[in-house]
């Protein structure tokens, strides 16, 4: 429930004085927001005190206080409100989202783990392909089956095409946001050598939104080991897990590529107990965690408290083959719960479960509308804008999107 009165506050050093309408917000639930005009409430609010009350509300409703006023609607579109919104819900695990692919799109809520209904994207082609590439701040990357990428966020429904590369090599992804400019990055690491013995070495592109064209990077003397995975965004860097020898028997290197600097530079790994048969990074909290498998007799989920700091990464937990049912090959952390004391883990792309860090118990999660097998992305419910149109985009380097 929340009260809202006139509010004078000052604007730039200024005495501006800014009349807002009384509202009075009640029935605030999930599904329903309901908006009354309250004469009898006469306190003032701090426009500190309105952001920081507002920011704790869903996207969807805040999408709806837009429509109240234009000053309702200037403060909840300003830049530092949204970011006041990004932090209180990363901050709290509030407003996360769990996209599951297949061959559509289909999202439910993280903490209610509710019915899972179908999403529309921006890419859609007659069979509906799409792959999600990375997640960052509520926005995410997606790519067709005839190459067209876009940045969109599901929350807003606003979205920007990137310029059109086209990769007849094999290669992968990676999605985040510059802190330094702060602009939103995707790279590719695009495979060149590495066939009939030829050396390993990989061209790498990156494509910002504030730019918008493709541009070329440092090369890499490595490439994608097994499995093929795009990157992960943790502290300002994108990290993937590459080989330098098309080897089973080759140790993996964690390779991370800071987004405002464009330089690589290799991660390090946790001393590890035995002997690693896959090995795959993921986030969780915001921290870089790496799955270590041992086999189908163990899997060992690390997490690294302190980014970059070798001595920080700690054994969270532990799974072995009689935990789960399947083979303990293919996992990929999620999200933590709410209070912190369970993960969310996808288990060989057909089933998710919660794994509970005191009870040391794994227990299945199904939801109504999930699909049989499907690849899953947690998203950010966020404001974050994109500040462009949303259909055709300005520059020479914007084409339509492809129909198959």
């Amino acid at each position: 429930m929340v009260h809202e009165t006139l509010v004078s506050y000052r604007v730039n050093r200024g005495q501006r004085k800014l009349k807002l309408l009384s509202l009075f917000l009640h029935s605030y639930q999930s599904d329903s927001l309901e908006l009354k005009p309250n004469k009898e409430m006469k306190a003032n609010l701090s426009l500190d005190l309105i952001a920081d009350i507002l920011s704790r509300l869903p996207v969807k409703h805040l999408l709806c206080l837009r429509c109240v006023s234009k000053l309702w609607r200037s403060l909840i579109d300003d830049p530092d409100f949204i970011n006041l919104h990004l932090r209180h819900s990363l901050d709290s695990r509030t407003n996360h989202t769990l996209i599951l692919k297949n061959t559509d799109l289909h999202t439910a809520d993280l903490a209610s783990l509710g019915p899972f209904a179908k999403l529309e994207h921006p890419l859609m082609s007659y069979n509906h392909g799409v792959e999600i590439q990375g997640s960052c701040n509520g926005l995410l990357c997606i790519r067709n089956i005839v190459e067209d990428m876009a940045i969109w966020n599901p929350s807003t429904r606003k979205y920007q095409v990137l310029p059109f590369l086209n990769s007849c090599k094999g290669y992968v992804c990676g999605f985040g946001h510059d802190p330094i400019a702060d602009d939103y990055k995707v790279v590719k690491i695009i495979q060149l050598g590495g066939a009939d013995g030829k050396p390993l070495e990989s061209e790498v592109k990156v494509c910002s939104l504030k730019r918008n064209r493709w541009r070329k990077i440092q090369d890499i003397p490595c490439v994608s080991s097994f499995p093929v995975a795009n990157g992960v965004f943790a502290s300002g860097a994108l990290h993937w897990v590459l080989t330098q020898k098309l080897d089973l028997s080759e140790e993996n290197t964690i390779v991370a590529l800071d987004l405002a600097t464009e330089s690589f530079r290799e991660a390090p790994q946790p001393e590890y107990e035995r002997m690693i048969y896959q090995l795959n990074v993921g986030v969780l909290g915001g921290c870089l965690c790496v799955v270590a498998n041992h086999g189908d007799a163990r899997v060992d989920l690390w997490v690294m408290k302190e980014y970059g700091v070798k001595e920080s990464w700690t054994i969270l937990f532990s799974l072995v083959s009689e935990d789960v049912i399947g083979s303990l090959r293919f996992l990929k952390p999620l999200a933590y719960s709410r209070c912190g004391n369970q993960v969310l883990l996808e288990h060989d792309k057909i089933n998710l479960f919660w794994y509970d860090l005191e009870k040391k118990k794994a227990d299945d999660v199904w939801v109504p509308g999930m699909p049989f097998s499907y690849e899953t992305e947690v998203c950010l419910q966020s404001l974050v804008s994109l500040n462009v149109k949303r259909r055709q985009q300005n520059g020479e380097d914007n084409r339509d999107i492809k129909k198959m």
